[in-house]
């Protein structure tokens, strides 16, 4: 049976016999390089990183990819408004028929 020692001394002497395994040891580094990487690249003031600059870039990186606005509103015609009166259409339709009137 593995028995607790009685003293102190000998509780640490045996807590500590034991080696840190590898992993805990590259996950112990990696977060902190990891934390070096993330506090340098997302701080104003050492990354030039900054919330206003990333969405100013997103909203002109979208204007750009939109190309002809003419597409756009053809595009939303054709894939909403169409199937919305089809679907309008069909149901307006059936229950015409189960009115008797068809």
């Amino acid at each position: 049976m593995n028995e607790l020692p009685d003293t102190a001394d000998g509780l640490e002497a045996k807590e500590t016999a034991s080696k840190i395994p590898l992993g805990w040891w590259a996950l112990f580094w990696g977060l902190i390089i990891w934390g070096v990487y993330y506090v340098w690249a997302y701080t104003p003031s050492l990354g030039g990183w900054s919330q206003s600059k990333a969405y100013d870039e997103s909203v002109q990186a979208a204007v750009a990819a939109s190309g002809d606005a003419g597409a756009n509103i053809f595009s939303t015609v054709l894939f909403t408004a169409l199937p919305t009166l089809a679907a309008i259409g069909l149901y307006l339709a059936a229950r015409r028929r189960k009115a008797g009137k068809g």
